[in-house]
């Protein structure tokens, strides 16, 4: 087993969030509490705002208890926060463009089994309904109130934008797809850091954090059924310590490594991710699931979760799952192992070419200079 620190801060994070921002800088901001636990919406952050200062673009980290909104160019937010409405109407007084990367799905099924009793998941279900069906009730939903005053709304993929429209009212003139992105493959990873670290053999492997979304729990014990050994690359945070305990006492039993956190730059990800026979994320759903991304780009076979906007970039080059059907999952896996699904080398060449994260910031700036006031 392989020993990690439990919390990895990224260091452009770090530095940026000790430096002070200049004038005319585009701020990024995120939930306050989203960096206790962070996963694929902080990744796209940090990737993000790296590649746009890699483009010659200042770019700061706001700080409300030192910054002034009238002194930047941009406020970009990624992810749907209360918090973020009273921001972005100060924002917006201030006149500055305001730019958001929602970073959501919604999936009535879902809702329901992440809920937290009988009666959560009723009021879950019910406002998701009201959102569908009636439009006061959209109107005055505080993410459509935050989506309203934005110049901007990003989101990850086609599905996500329709969502958008149709369950939030945002008009779609302001929506602009900007994908998610993979940093770009410059040295092919060693294959020997993964088979010192996990003892050789072929093994499935997932990347992410431990948690019920995730549905690690599913993939165990389909792997136990299908007798087949995993990896799992990740923590849990520390409202999940439960589910964590839950995961850990089921794999007793069977073929299953707790390898703990991995920063991104670790050589060892990529090694694992590449030497991987299948790379599985069966969570109740993906926008699209960044670690899947990452390791479709290195050829790597992937089983994905069928919700969530995963088939606007895997396309026909993975094998779907349906964590509301737990056999499912076992049948995908299986079938990657013994049989990869065809086209993964015409993805993983799309990937690298279109979807890096210096594309990325190249859609982004195109539209930082159309909303700049």
């Amino acid at each position: 087993m392989i020993a990690r620190e439990s919390s990895i801060t990224h260091p452009w994070l770090a530095r940026k969030a000790l430096e002070p921002n200049r004038t005319g800088s585009i701020l990024f901001h995120a939930g306050a509490g989203v960096f206790q636990r962070p996963g694929g919406g902080e990744i796209q952050l940090i990737k993000t705002g790296m590649a746009l200062a890699d483009r010659g673009h200042e770019i700061g980290l706001f700080n409300p208890w030192r910054d002034h909104l009238d002194q930047a160019r941009i406020l970009h937010m990624f992810g749907l926060h209360a918090e973020f409405e009273s921001l972005a109407r100060l924002a917006k007084s201030s006149g500055i463009g305001v730019v958001v990367s929602p970073i959501c799905w919604y999936d009535p099924v879902a809702q329901w089994d992440q809920a937290t009793g009988w009666i959560p998941g009723v009021i879950g279900l019910s406002k998701w309904l009201l959102l569908r069906q009636c439009g006061l009730a959209r109107s005055r939903a505080w993410r459509s109130r935050l989506l309203g005053l934005a110049d901007a709304v990003l989101p990850n993929s086609k599905a996500e934008a329709d969502q958008l429209e149709r369950l939030l009212g945002v008009d779609p003139a302001r929506i602009h797809v900007v994908p998610n992105g993979v940093d770009a493959i410059v040295n092919t990873p060693d294959p020997r850091l993964a088979k010192q670290a996990f003892q050789g053999g072929d093994y499935v492997l997932y990347v992410g954090r431990i948690e019920p979304r995730k549905n690690v729990l599913g993939l165990i014990k389909a792997c136990l059924s299908a007798q087949l050994p995993l990896i799992i690359i990740g923590q849990s945070p520390l409202e999940h310590q439960k589910y964590d305990q839950e995961c850990r006492k089921a794999a007793e039993s069977g073929q299953v490594q707790f390898a703990g956190a991995l920063s991104k730059e670790d050589p060892l990800l990529a090694s694992a991710m590449a030497n991987a026979r299948v790379f599985a994320l069966p969570s109740w759903f993906e926008t699209p699931g960044l670690a899947a991304l990452e390791a479709a780009a290195l050829g790597t076979p992937v089983v994905i979760t069928r919700r969530g906007s995963t088939r606007d970039y895997f396309g026909g080059s993975a094998i779907y799952c349906d964590p509301a059907r737990p056999s499912t999952v076992r049948t995908a896996i299986e079938s990657a192992w013994h049989k990869p699904p065809a086209g993964r080398d015409q993805l993983a060449a799309r990937i690298q070419r279109e979807w890096t994260w210096t594309e990325v910031a190249r859609i982004t700036e195109g539209i930082y200079d159309a909303v700049a006031h």
